[in-house]
């Protein structure tokens, strides 16, 4: 706990900034889909403590979440040409009245929330399938795109997907690795391209870090990619830097808290 209560001192100070990845077409590169928001230190030379796992097991994850999503918000209104995306976890996607002003917010600027995209990571389980797709329901109808992150490496379920109808999935990165290393790995994404190209109309392989993964999901079908080949991840990207600006005073829902308390007795 103080570790984490030391990374949120940090977000309060205004330490924590966004660096801006693309998301590419594929094989040409001449399209860029939108920028994801991913969370850095302020200092390039130190290796900041990233508590997500942290967060996650006692249920403290939704006040980082709503920070970055005000951020992005905040800087889709300064540049409105531009399309980004941040990431929530699981765990943060249900209704409460902690979203309320974000809810606000896109409902009230349709022209900025067309120009979000929310990326749901499956790096921890939701606590309801039916309260996640509410979320996805709500949010959508704002106007805003919603991605399943890292599709295959964590706790996301078919009957989530088929439910909530994502506009895209990303394909963790993993399942091009293997592909590239043996048959059955390449086979794999083989299958899992048109999987999940039935399932939502927009699919993106992340990891795309060479010409040869390029080239190869291409081939079996694949539109859209992410990784190091099509851009790092940098705090420039946008022209200047993007502080995260942190919810002062936020409280914790009573259903984060008790989500909290049934995980740690």
């Amino acid at each position: 706990m103080h570790r984490v209560r030391h990374f949120y001192r940090e977000l309060a100070s205004g330490k924590l900034q966004l660096a801006f990845q693309p998301v590419m077409s594929l094989p040409h590169r001449d399209h860029v889909l939108y920028h994801e928001a991913l969370l850095r230190h302020s200092n390039p030379l130190r290796r900041p403590f990233t508590p997500f796992a942290t967060l996650e097991k006692l249920g403290m994850m939704q006040k980082l979440d709503l920070s970055v999503m005000a951020t992005v918000i905040d800087r889709l209104r300064q540049q409105p040409l531009l399309s980004l995306s941040c990431n929530i976890s699981a765990q943060s996607a249900i209704l409460d009245e902690a979203w309320q002003p974000i809810l606000q917010q896109l409902t009230a600027e349709p022209s900025v929330a067309a120009r979000l995209v929310i990326e749901i990571t499956e790096s921890a389980a939701s606590p309801s399938i039916s309260m996640a797709v509410d979320f996805v329901k709500t949010l959508r109808a704002t106007g805003c795109r919603i991605a399943v992150d890292d599709f295959g490496s964590g706790y996301s379920t078919l009957e989530f997907i088929l439910q909530s109808s994502p506009d895209i999935i990303k394909i963790d990165q993993g399942y091009l690795r293997r592909a590239q290393v043996n048959p059955a790995g390449r086979k794999t994404l083989s299958h899992l391209l048109p999987l999940c190209n039935s399932l939502a109309p927009c699919v993106i392989v992340e990891g795309i870090e060479t010409l040869d993964d390029s080239e190869m999901v291409n081939e079996m079908g694949g539109s859209w990619g992410q990784g190091y080949l099509l851009g790092r991840p940098s705090i420039d990207a946008l022209g200047m830097p993007c502080k995260v600006m942190p919810l002062i005073g936020q409280p914790m829902s009573k259903h984060r808290l008790s989500y909290r308390m049934a995980n740690n007795g």
